[in-house]
């Protein structure tokens, strides 16, 4: 496990980060973990981790509501 550094912010308000700080295996389980703990509707939309050692080693992530609902159908119609 990996101390990380992940911050999360909105397109519109580029500047205002949110920063947390996460014990994780990997960066994407850090943003997952910092993720999965909003509802949907209240995502900030972009997600940036790092390790808190190396600053230079990023993953950014990006979200996006769907524009539209999509329907499951059972198999076979």
């Amino acid at each position: 496990m990996r101390s990380y550094v992940v911050a999360a912010w909105e397109r519109r308000r580029h500047r205002e980060r949110e920063l947390h700080e996460v014990t994780a295996e990997t960066a994407e389980h850090a943003i997952v973990a910092i993720a999965s703990a909003r509802p949907l509707e209240q995502q900030p939309g972009i997600y940036e981790a790092w390790p808190a050692e190396a600053p230079e080693l990023n993953l950014r992530i990006t979200y996006e509501h769907p524009r539209r609902q999509l329907r499951l159908r059972p198999d076979g119609q």
